[in-house]
């Protein structure tokens, strides 16, 4: 009787210790769970140094639930399957925080000129053009007429890389596919104050690394018999708009950005903006 009294003794203390041990041990991985994840998650207006992986709040979300948010690949080129291409270095090109920055001060000081340079080639040459700022623009219309500015400085300067003797090094440069949709995801950007990858992750959803982007499309058209066997048909692909350029079932087609993402910029007139003048520059010109 003694015997199976401390046998079962001996199974309790057991189990008790196993249960202990558990409990601490789950103890421990929540609180590295949350000290990994759950600390220090930032709002999505924040710009602040954060670490690489954070909860965000999406404004727009019907369910009202938090949502992961991973870094960007570390890549020149990324593809989304809704979105197309994207170039790391075009998002700042022209720094459209400037342009922004700019336009309100002038606005603010009753109207001015402002700049908007862009170095190619590793510095060894350039693009300048500079714009009037009315006095008559309101604080409500700086981020348009700023975006107005935007769009027509990359217009020109993507037409200024077409030109001789520029496109001769790269004649697949000017208007690629990728180069004025993340621009304008750029200036976004900037608007917003919404950090890159919280812009991806709300709006644009996921991405994945890519190699450079289509710049030349070859399609068949369909031979006769006078005609002959079926060539191919070498184009390029250029994209004139802000719009994304994506290929699908029916050929390549421009989708619209989600509505959270759209602004309407506002045209050029004698209240808002107007085209001053634009130069080329070199090494021994400096940056305005």
């Amino acid at each position: 009787m003694n015997g199976s009294l401390k046998l079962r003794g001996k199974r309790l203390f057991f189990r008790l210790t196993v249960l202990l041990g558990l409990s601490t041990a789950l103890l421990l991985m929540s609180e590295q769970v949350g000290s990994r994840f759950m600390k220090n998650a930032p709002d999505a207006g924040s710009r602040a140094e954060r670490s690489s992986y954070y909860l965000v709040d999406c404004s727009h979300d019907e369910h009202k639930s938090m949502r992961f948010v991973y870094p960007l690949p570390d890549s020149r080129y990324f593809y989304s399957d809704t979105y197309g291409w994207f170039d790391e270095t075009h998002f700042d090109a022209g720094n459209p925080a400037q342009v922004i920055a700019d336009v309100e001060a002038a606005a603010t000081a009753g109207g001015g000129i402002i700049s908007i340079s862009q170095s190619v080639r590793d510095g060894i040459t350039g693009y300048t053009a500079q714009y009037l700022i009315s006095g008559d623009v309101q604080p409500s219309q700086v981020m348009d007429v700023a975006l107005g500015i935007y769009m027509d400085w990359s217009i020109r300067f993507e037409e200024w890389q077409g030109s001789l003797p520029r496109n001769l090094v790269g004649p697949f440069t000017p208007f690629a596919i990728e180069d004025l949709p993340t621009q304008y995801i750029g200036f976004i950007e900037d608007a917003t104050q919404l950090r890159r990858e919280v812009i991806f992750t709300c709006y644009l959803g996921p991405v994945e690394t890519a190699e450079t982007p289509p710049h030349l499309w070859v399609s068949t058209e369909p031979g006769t018999p006078a005609d002959g066997p079926e060539l191919p048909e070498i184009e390029r692909l250029t994209n004139e708009s802000f719009d994304p350029l994506v290929l699908t079932e029916d050929g390549w087609e421009h989708v619209a950005w989600p509505p959270e993402l759209r602004r309407t910029p506002l045209p050029s007139s004698n209240t808002t903006w107007l085209f001053d003048s634009d130069e080329t520059w070199y090494l021994d010109h400096a940056i305005p």
